[in-house]
């Protein structure tokens, strides 16, 4: 990888757009130097190119959220964009850091994302942040710390670079020295050895399950060899020989042989004796069944002529209750034809109980609603009546004391006018100039405002007045229209009453109502007609009771005549239907027997004494006394005899058949676990001797052949890393005044395998090594920088997949003495003529004078700015 350009905008202490560096301007067989004052913003270059490439800064101090400059006006973008060559192409990657600018319109602020963008020569670019980290680190094949192990020597980080362990050296060596592979094939060994180990241990455990599976005679000594060869298989888990499993097993098969045979002959043998004795049990049972037979024939035909027997009498029990049922059903008819009319009768009934029940509620809301509102409205009208005589009479006296305002006001202007009276002037009034008797001012003085409150006074008592009136005038009218109402409604009660009276009576309605009847004594009639209809409508209740109860009674004479027509008649006829049918078929079935037991009497059976002749009548004999009982005991107890010799024979043909099966299975086990085990034999030869050369092969490529352990790729790694010591040392030998020689750490070499990159430096002035964390600041850097220069060139020379033709160092040279800083410029000088890209960042004097081609940084109160001096 070699810079040609880097464009810097809105980062760090660049508040605005730099101009671009362009590296290839840049006569590069001499370094670049970087100057400028503490704080300027000389590292932030290297930060910009460590951003582009993998997102993060290149010290350990600054992180990216941070980039954006403080100094950048709002509409300055914040960006990178670095165009670098790698093996033959030209790359520009264009990196944005997030941030927060200000509102183009209005107050605020919007975040800006990052971004990333990769422009792989003419090829399509590739966006987004994981896209163009994972695409640069496969193109360069480091990721961001190994870069700046391999390119940048960062400020404050030499003593890091210097003493980097070898898991973080090993990553970088792997590229350069292509190793992956020897990895790879350590990787791929140690999963075959584990798969062939595996599958030789899946073998053997199959031939140890297979055998142990494996069976012989119980308490036979090829058992217990067999067991003992099992057991001990079980707890080793290996097997020592398949021979010695194949014979025990040869031998068990053989042994099962002679004992299957004879077990066989046995079988037949039980057999045969079992088909005679079922035999001979098979006659004794024909002549038990038909002794049996005949004496069951002799019962049966006696409980079928008791059948016969109460077929008869229920046949007579069957006439006499048809006889009672048609006896029931007209006396049922003659109870229907009596209660024929009751319904009729309820319902006039019902309909008189039901006026009678209307006209008692109308008489009941007279009662209990109107009359007591007739009260009510006549007590109002009395209340009414004395307020309005108590209206009438505050009126009355507002009035009076308003006229006798109005005078003692007129007195009281006389008395006023008659002080200013004087003999032989003229009265203002009447004229006359002599004045007699002149009037008085009263002693109480009326003034007019009173009369006018007393006139307000009369006004207000006349409202009064008139409301008092209008409400009396409307009472009286509420309470004539009551009158009226409820006499009508009483007298429309009374005729009612009066007709319902003379129907229950069955008398034609006459009655008269005296016109000139008041108010009361229709109300007297009233209370007098709703006791005569209580009393009737009691008795009307008491006559509708007794209807419904005769109509319940209709109801069930019609329900039971019903049933006795239709159900009763039909379930007698079908019992008598039944019955004759059961008769017929017990006629018949005595006829069939009686044939049957004739039949049995005729076959040469020997039943008791005398054959079947004393057993063949009617008397009731069943066949079982005299000889008889004791011919069926004798069948049975040889027919018992014959079922124990079966039932012991079918014991003995089980058990020698169960003891047959075992043995022919325990041989076609034995048969398939040694086929199992044969089948085996060669691939588990074939499995073990596998395993046994890829482990030894795996033991090689991973060190483990001896007592140290050093894998392939270490062994590799290591040498390359000596190389690379050796061109760093020709570096550091002069630098040092040949005073240091770096080399790789030796020592336990295989028990610690994980430091065989580490590094040690020998001075030559005490003829010592020492671990290189015990040198100076100044020391450090003359190491560190030999160390990154020997890598460039080892890189440089190998065909890895790194390539650097860049170096950045970063302030390191401020730890050196002036002879250090001359000596190392001479070695940067040298590695420059090799057209290779090498850069310092430095405020000493002595750089600044000694290399021509700088990058000058210039810090203001504006932020940073950027000047390229190309030198002569």
């Amino acid at each position: 990888m070699k810079p040609i350009k880097l464009v810097i905008s809105g980062i760090g202490p660049y508040g605005d757009r730099m101009p671009e560096i362009d590296f290839q301007s840049f006569d590069l067989n001499m370094p670049i130097l970087i100057a400028g004052e503490t704080g300027a913003g000389k590292t932030m270059i290297f930060d910009a190119i460590c951003f582009a490439l993998f997102d993060a800064a290149s010290g350990s101090y600054r992180s990216t959220d941070s980039l954006r400059s403080e100094y950048a006006p709002p509409g300055t973008e914040s960006y990178v964009e670095f165009t670098f060559a790698h093996q033959g192409r030209i790359y520009r990657i264009y990196r944005q850091p997030s941030y927060m600018r200000p509102l183009k319109r209005g107050t605020g602020f919007k975040l800006e994302k990052e971004k990333a963008v990769l422009y792989p020569g003419d090829d399509t670019p590739i966006e987004g942040i994981k896209a163009v980290n994972q695409a640069v680190q496969e193109l360069l094949h480091v990721d961001e710390k190994q870069f700046k192990q391999l390119a940048m020597i960062a400020q404050g980080e030499f003593w890091g670079l210097l003493n980097a362990k070898t898991e973080e050296r090993t990553g970088i060596l792997r590229h350069i020295f292509m190793t992956e592979g020897y990895k790879a094939m350590e990787l791929q060994l140690r999963e075959r050895r584990g798969k062939a180990i595996k599958a030789a241990d899946v073998l053997e455990r199959s031939l140890i399950q297979y055998f142990c599976d494996a069976e012989a005679e119980l308490g036979s000594p090829l058992a217990e060899e067999i067991s003992q060869l099992q057991e001990q298989l079980r707890k080793s888990g290996g097997i020592g020989s398949i021979e010695e499993m194949l014979s025990l097993l040869d031998r068990a098969i053989e042994a099962d042989v002679p004992m299957e045979a004879e077990l066989a002959e046995k079988l037949a043998a039980l057999r045969e004796a079992l088909q005679e004795l079922q035999k001979d049990l098979a006659l004794a049972e024909n002549t038990e069944h038909n002794l049996k037979k005949y004496n069951g024939l002799v019962k049966e035909l006696a409980g079928l002529r008791e059948r016969l027997a109460d077929c008869e009498k229920r046949e007579q029990q069957l006439a006499e209750a048809e006889k009672a049922l048609q006896e029931k059903i007209r006396s049922l008819q003659s109870g229907r034809e009596q209660l024929s009319s009751v319904p009729e009768r309820l319902a006039a009934c019902q309909q008189e109980i039901n006026a009678l029940r209307e006209l008692a509620d109308r008489l009941g809301s007279l009662q209990s609603q109107q009359v007591p509102r007739y009260g009510r409205a006549k007590k109002r009208l009395a209340e009414l009546q004395e307020g309005l005589e108590s209206a009438q009479s505050a009126h009355a006296a507002a009035m009076r004391a308003r006229l006798d305002g109005e005078m003692q006001l007129e007195r009281n202007r006389a008395g006023i006018l008659a002080k200013k009276l004087v003999a032989g002037q003229p009265c203002p009034v009447c004229g006359a100039t002599m004045h007699p008797s002149p009037a008085e001012l009263p002693e109480k003085a009326v003034t007019e405002a009173d009369v006018k409150k007393l006139q307000q006074q009369e006004k207000k008592a006349e409202a009064a007045r008139s409301s008092a009136a209008a409400e009396a005038a409307a009472a009286r009218a509420e309470l004539a229209t009551l009158d009226s109402q409820i006499g009508s409604y009483m007298l429309e009660c009374l005729k009612s009453g009066c007709w319902l009276e003379a129907v229950a009576r069955g008398e034609a309605f006459a009655m008269e109502i005296p016109a000139e009847a008041g108010l009361r004594q229709l109300y007297e009639l009233v209370q007098l007609q709703a006791g005569q209809l209580a009393a009737l409508l009691q008795k009307k209740r008491e006559s509708a009771a007794d209807l419904q109860g005769r109509a319940k009674r209709l109801q069930q004479v019609e329900k039971e005549l019903a049933e006795a027509s239709g159900r009763d008649t039909e379930a007698l006829q079908l019992k008598r239907q039944k019955l004759l049918k059961e008769r017929e078929n017990a006629r018949t079935a005595v006829a069939d027997r009686e044939g049957q037991r004739q039949l049995l009497e005729q076959l040469a059976l020997k039943i008791g004494t005398g054959g079947s002749g004393g057993n063949s009548g009617n008397d009731g004999n069943d066949g079982n006394d005299g000889n008889g009982g004791s011919r069926e005991a004798e069948l049975a107890e040889y027919r018992g005899q014959l079922q124990r010799k079966i039932s012991e024979n079918k014991v003995q043909q089980q058990e020698c058949q169960e003891a047959l099966g075992r043995i022919r299975r325990r041989r076609e086990n034995n048969l398939s676990r040694r086929a199992k085990i044969a089948g085996l034999q060669g691939e588990f030869a074939a499995a073990r001797h596998e395993a046994h050369i890829i482990s030894r092969l795996y033991n090689l490529v991973s060190g483990q052949t001896g007592k140290g352990k050093l894998t392939l790729e270490q062994y590799i790694q290591a040498a390359g890393f000596d190389s690379i010591i050796r061109a760093a040392n020709r570096r550091l030998i002069p630098m040092s005044d040949g005073q240091y020689e770096l080399y790789r750490q030796e020592k336990e070499l295989g028990n610690k395998s994980h430091t065989y990159l580490d590094l040690e430096v020998l001075d030559n002035y005490t003829g010592r090594r020492r671990p290189v964390r015990n040198l100076s600041g100044g020391e450090s850097f003359k190491a560190s920088l030999s160390l990154a220069l020997g890598l460039s060139d080892k890189v440089s020379s190998e065909l890895g997949g790194i390539s650097m033709d860049a170096l950045f160092i970063d302030e390191g040279f401020g730890t050196l003495d002036k002879k250090s800083i001359e000596k190392a410029m001479e070695i940067l000088l040298k590695l420059s003529d090799s057209n290779k890209l090498v850069a310092i960042i430095s405020h000493r004097e002595e750089l600044i004078e000694a290399v021509s081609q700088q990058i000058q940084v210039t810090k203001t109160r504006n932020g940073s700015s950027l000047a390229i001096e190309l030198g002569k």
